[in-house]
């Protein structure tokens, strides 16, 4: 035996010291204002005949309902049972693209922090869902496996950073390839997705190669877009993270990386995904997520758990039992005697 609410238990065990002289005071206050308006004698014959003992029956039923509602509300627990909860949901692999121009500072703080901010509240909106992680630019690694553990995703989130991926380059392809490859190892889902979050550039190259593996998977690409169309210098960092300088061209001119939206409206719509593009300082994912949660779901996962019976049950019936007959008693009037003539 157990109580989930072990407060109102201790408000039980308190209550009849309350209420019961508040009840003593509250019959013999009555009996005394009786006899200031009645004549004694009547008012004695009156207690007598049973008003006072009435008044403490209907006193002692409504204590014990109230200790009773209060035991209740403590919720007592005994016995136990398992319970199998099934969840249904879709596979969601995001590819994050950890190039050198995502660290470019045309959306603040930069187009990784930006994304990484904006990807841990989307994985929050995506709960229940499995969801992984691939960090890609000149070749893609897998960070996260699908997990149904969105604190896990988010935590590897945290960890990613341009530059994680040694070879430069925005192999898109291969990125792809391999999201393919997880979901299609996940099992047979029915719906699977791939979040792509990129500037955009350099894909070209192998565009079609990620074009033709998501469509002869089924697999849908959304696309995220961070950066500005007018473009921004590719910072040059040290092993401490400061900005040492910005990439040059052969000329000595910065380098300028652009949003390219082209190049992620192609891939996304050849695979029946949807673009969401960084506006300025605005990035809102809220309608991509809508777009991920209206697809068809499959059971992805399912989980057993130990919960303990509630029996506060008897306990709320005795006491709505006790409250009826405490009507019943002040309800009830004798019958008047009749005068023998």
């Amino acid at each position: 035996m157990r109580f989930a609410e072990p407060f109102w238990l201790y408000m039980a065990m308190v209550s009849p010291f309350i209420l019961g002289p508040l009840s003593w005071w509250g019959i013999k206050s009555a009996a005394r204002a009786l006899e200031r308006f009645v004549d004694p004698e009547a008012a004695s014959r009156l207690v007598k005949e049973g008003l006072s003992r009435r008044k403490a029956l209907r006193a002692s039923l409504l204590i014990t309902a109230c200790v009773l509602i209060l035991c209740a509300m403590a919720r007592p627990q005994y016995g136990i049972k398992p319970m199998e909860v099934k969840r249904a949901g879709v596979d969601v692999m995001l590819l994050i693209d950890t190039s050198t121009s995502m660290a470019a500072t045309d959306v603040k703080p930069s187009r990784m922090e930006r994304a990484k901010n904006e990807l841990s509240r989307l994985v929050v909106g995506l709960e229940g869902n499995r969801i992984g992680i691939i960090a890609f630019a000149g070749e893609s690694f897998m960070e996260c496996p699908l997990t149904l553990d969105s604190g896990t995703v988010r935590l590897f989130l945290d960890t990613i950073e341009t530059g994680i991926i040694p070879t430069p380059g925005t192999a898109i392809g291969s990125a792809v390839e391999e999201a393919v490859a997880a979901l299609a190892r996940a099992g047979a889902a029915k719906s699977k997705t791939i979040i792509l979050v990129t500037d955009g550039e350099d894909l070209a190259g192998e565009m079609d190669l990620a074009i033709s593996a998501a469509k002869k998977a089924g697999v849908k690409i959304f696309s995220v877009g961070i950066g500005s169309v007018s473009g921004a210098p590719i910072p040059e960092v040290d092993e401490l993270g400061q900005v040492t300088g910005y990439k040059k061209d052969p000329s000595g001119a910065p380098l300028l990386t652009r949003l390219d939206t082209a190049a992620l409206s192609q891939l996304s719509s050849a695979t029946g995904g949807t673009v969401v593009s960084s506006q300025g300082e605005s990035l809102d994912l809220s309608d991509l997520i809508d777009d991920v949660r209206k697809q068809e779901k499959t059971d992805i996962g399912s989980f057993e758990f130990s919960e303990y019976e509630e029996r506060y049950h008897p306990l709320a019936a005795l006491a709505l039992l006790l409250l009826m007959a405490e009507y019943v008693v002040s309800s009830w009037k004798p019958r008047e005697k009749t005068p023998v003539v």
